[in-house]
């Protein structure tokens, strides 16, 4: 049995940065910037790296560098990235033995073309992490104390065989969804929000999902908190994460560290809240507490913390759980 076993993409991830990727202010829906340059061009490219990316294994990095038996259920195809990525998984102590191989397919490749603030453009080639096969997972062998799930490619169908799994073997579950779930709507997801123990997803698709406006974060809180089981967070990039958990709503800043790279950082936020979770039921969290949403919060901070110094989205993720000194440095307060 494992601690914890993760669901979602698995991907090459090729990091750019560029002097010329201009910046200017946006008054679209996405943020506050947008990037360009000169099509025709040849560009300049000042720092590059190819790292292994995805929602699934970046999660399952985090758990398998912290200590945690860990798995990750992905699919890839039969080539050289698909490799690459079991070798990093196997470097950060997380099986690959529920891989889904298509030679059919190509292993997805995202490309990231990096602001100087460390903001970023993905270029997504989903091949075959987007298609994780149900009939294909070996559902006897997927049993563990917790299922973390992250995007999967909008199959909802799949989702609902993890939940009936979960119930099946008493494990909890963690969704932070991606822009394909989330595309079906709150009225259809709320059944299966209330299944999850941790519903996890930023400012800008909680404020889509809800229909309120970004601004209206009180409005948004209040109108999905009550459907997970134990909590719901919610990230706000530099503003720091909400979580609602029963009638208490609390608020974790950030640590301040120069930012180069923010892709994976949501996964790094999440992955590192459940090994809070994680360590603070086993009684080993710094702040001494039992499944401790505080202690939690700090080590999701410091995962993200990590990863946001670093080019590649499992950089810079913990390699041991912050100190007490240092969840003492990750201001956290409550709101109500």
């Amino acid at each position: 049995m494992y601690d914890i076993i993760t669901f979602g993409a698995a991907t090459r991830d090729i990091f750019v940065r560029s002097d010329a990727f201009e910046v200017h202010e946006s008054g679209g829906p996405m943020g506050h910037f947008e990037g360009c340059f000169p099509l025709g061009a040849k560009i300049d490219i000042k720092e590059m790296a190819f790292e292994t990316g995805g929602g699934g294994t970046n999660a399952a990095a985090t758990f398998g560098r912290l200590g945690w038996k860990s798995a990750v259920v992905c699919a890839v195809g039969d080539d050289s990235v698909a490799r690459d990525i079991a070798e990093a998984m196997k470097k950060d102590d997380v099986t690959s033995a529920l891989f889904q191989r298509d030679p059919r397919e190509r292993t997805g490749v995202s490309v990231i073309i990096l602001a100087g603030s460390g903001e970023r453009t993905i270029l997504n080639y989903r091949g075959a992490s987007s298609e994780i096969k149900a009939n294909r997972i070996p559902w006897p062998k997927v049993r563990a104390k917790w299922f973390y799930c992250s995007s999967l490619g909008g199959n909802l169908g799949l989702l609902k065989k993890i939940l009936v799994q979960a119930k099946r073997v008493g494990a909890k579950v963690a969704w932070n969804p991606g822009n394909k779930e989330l595309a079906h709507g709150l009225e259809k997801l709320i059944p299966l929000i209330r299944q999850v123990d941790i519903f996890n997803l930023n400012k800008e698709e909680a404020a889509a999902l809800t229909g309120h406006s970004s601004d209206n974060l009180t409005g948004i809180i209040a109108k999905i908190r009550a459907f997970p089981r134990r909590a719901l967070i919610v990230t706000d990039g530099q503003k720091g994460t909400y979580a609602a958990e029963g009638d208490a709503t609390w608020h974790s800043g950030i640590v301040d560290v120069p930012r180069r790279n923010t892709t994976g950082a949501g996964d790094a936020f999440g992955s590192g809240f459940v090994a809070g979770l994680l360590k603070s039921a086993k009684g080993g969290s710094a702040s001494g507490g039992k499944d401790d949403l505080r202690y939690a919060l700090a080590v999701g901070t410091w995962n993200a913390t990590g990863v946001v110094q670093h080019m590649g989205a499992k950089v810079g993720l913990l390699r041991r759980y912050p100190t007490a000194k240092q969840v003492g440095q990750v201001k956290i307060e409550r709101l109500d």
